[in-house]
């Protein structure tokens, strides 16, 4: 009903996938044999289920089937993932790929690709919650829009489109979901805002979305919308207020109560102050009150490795002085004590931060073990592991030695939305010495002991399934390959 031109299906690369259950054995001859299964059962698009047929193969159908097609794009326009709506009544509406590999929907965003020039161009983006929103408002004239992928937004997708634009726009449904997905949003920004930036609210009428409240009243109303859409500042007092009666202390109290924790949450920047002068203000309190009961950081304190203080660093140079020439195993070992389990996230992350070629050259393999690691410390560290293994990517490396790239490195971490965390974490490399080789080898040797008790771990789970009888044969196959990778360490 959205009547999508051919040009902007063309843009997006619409499809359709068709009402079969092994449509994919048309595109791949081998779409039966296991190797191939296995690779597309990964990728998320067919499945396997248990048993047999009455042939005696194994059963597996399409993922995706009578939708229409949305492919799913990393900032490089590569296919990662698929969205699909279903045409006629059925459940699920819309489907999503799982998370693989390559995909994970809290570092996704759909039509960041397609719509990167225009986001810079119009100097906004607008995220709104679905990606049939976001095709049809390319249509009507926004093509600087973007959509989460049936999840919550996230603090990385908030850095991620800080990188693009200095001014967001959330475009929600004015019913209790849009709601509550707007306070989701509001309290993944609040850690990351900063003075120079500007986040904004839209909420539109409960019976409308964008697509059709652009065609009830028109583009330049829309426009319009957006530009009286509610401040960031505003969304947060209505959140903390709301249901509460300010003229009592209970629903003062309560107000300060809602409030805590997203001010914890903040840098210590001008627009937490001016918040804390309003509630002040709004509660007949002191601002040094507020900050007594909410236990805030004074901007002049060093943060821990976990917040998000604004503090603007200067490169700094590691103690590297000697040459970096490659030497035995024997002289290039770094002099350091070897990091404890629980700093194995921040000990990688060090290491990057020196070499960033390093990260540049890791694998697929290796950069899910990184980030499996960062996120059993905890989700920031995550969001730290993911933005510095992508700034390691866009480094642009020319003929300079080690030295000089760590400089380049580090004038462009300064620009990133975490540069505050990455002074810490630099102020903790002061005076380690350490050299590339040495360096190389021991992120390998971290990380492949990482993959040795994954390994070690989904083999006893395969054990526990065979002492029970419960191991199906994928189960066993997985089984020999594990055992053979093991042979050969």
């Amino acid at each position: 009903g959205r009547g999508l031109t051919g040009e902007i299906a063309k843009r997006y690369g619409l499809g359709y996938a068709p009402d079969g259950w092994q449509g994919l054995e048309a595109v791949f001859d081998s779409y039966a044999k296991d190797e191939t299964a296995k690779l597309l059962i990964e990728a998320g698009l067919i499945i396997q289920g248990e048993g047999a047929d009455s042939q005696g193969k194994t059963k597996r159908y399409d993922r995706f089937r009578d939708r229409i097609m949305f492919p799913i794009r990393n900032p490089k326009g590569q296919v990662i993932a698929f969205g699909g709506r279903i045409l006629d009544q059925g459940e699920p509406k819309y489907l999503n790929s799982p998370e693989t590999p390559l995909f994970s929907k809290g570092n996704t965003l759909y039509g960041l690709f397609e719509g990167r020039l225009a986001i810079r161009d119009r100097e906004f983006v607008l995220v709104c919650e679905g990606y049939m929103d976001v095709v049809a408002l390319a249509q009507l004239g926004f093509a600087n829009a973007v959509a989460t992928l049936g999840t919550a937004c996230t603090p990385f997708h908030v850095r991620t489109l800080l990188r693009q634009t200095d001014r967001i726009v959330f475009s929600f449904d004015g019913d209790a979901a849009g709601q509550r997905a707007a306070q989701r949003a509001l309290e993944a920004c609040l850690p990351i805002l900063s003075d120079d930036k500007e986040i904004r609210f839209l909420f539109l009428p409960s019976e409308h979305d964008p697509d059709s409240y652009i065609r009830q009243y028109g583009s330049a109303a829309f426009e319009q919308a957006i530009n009286q859409a509610m401040p960031l500042s505003g969304f947060f007092f209505k959140l903390a207020s709301d249901g509460n009666d300010l003229a009592t202390p209970e629903g003062r109290a309560k107000t300060h109560h809602v409030a805590k924790p997203w001010l914890q949450s903040m840098p210590a920047i001008a627009l937490r102050s001016q918040l804390l002068r309003e509630l002040a203000n709004r509660t007949a309190s002191s601002v040094s009150e507020l900050e007594q009961f909410c236990a805030l950081t004074p901007a002049t304190k060093a943060p821990a490795l976990n917040t998000q203080a604004q503090t603007k660093p200067q490169a700094i140079r590691p103690a590297m002085t000697k040459s970096i020439t490659p030497r035995s195993a024997k002289q290039s070992r770094p002099n350091v004590e070897p990091p404890k389990p629980t700093d194995l996230s921040e000990h990688i992350m060090r290491l990057l931060i020196q070499f960033p070629i390093l990260g540049k050259e890791m694998t697929l393999e290796q950069r899910q073990l990184a980030l499996e690691i960062a996120k059993k410390r905890s989700d920031k560290a995550h969001d730290l592991m993911g933005d510095l293994i992508h700034q390691c990517d866009v480094l642009e490396l020319g003929e300079e030695n080690q030295n000089s790239s760590f400089a380049v490195f580090q004038d462009q971490l300064a620009t990133s939305p975490l540069a505050d965390l990455y002074q810490i974490l630099r102020q903790r490399i002061l005076g380690s010495e350490i050299e590339f080789i040495g360096a190389k080898e021991d992120l390998i040797g971290v990380l492949s002991k990482l993959e040795l008790a994954n390994l070690k771990a989904e083999m006893t789970e395969i054990t526990g399934k065979m002492t029970q009888g419960t191991a199906n044969p994928e189960d066993l196959e997985r089984y020999r390959q594990i055992s053979q990778r093991l042979s050969k360490r």
